[in-house]
């Protein structure tokens, strides 16, 4: 998978060959897509990010 791909456009095979560096993606998230609401720690790789409110730590 590009590092640069938008995980947003990902079909289901692209989802399935590229599950490594998608789980990388989605790991620790700080940005949540406005129209799939997919997660990712980079934004570039959302459609329409936005970034996730703090966690507060339990």
């Amino acid at each position: 998978m590009n590092p640069n791909h938008k995980i947003c456009k990902l079909d289901k095979k692209e989802i399935e060959e590229n599950m490594p560096a998608i789980v990388d993606v989605v790991s620790k998230p700080k940005y949540i897509c406005q129209k799939c609401a997919r997660v990712s720690k980079k934004k570039k790789n959302l459609c329409k990010p936005k970034k996730l409110p703090s966690r507060s730590k339990d």
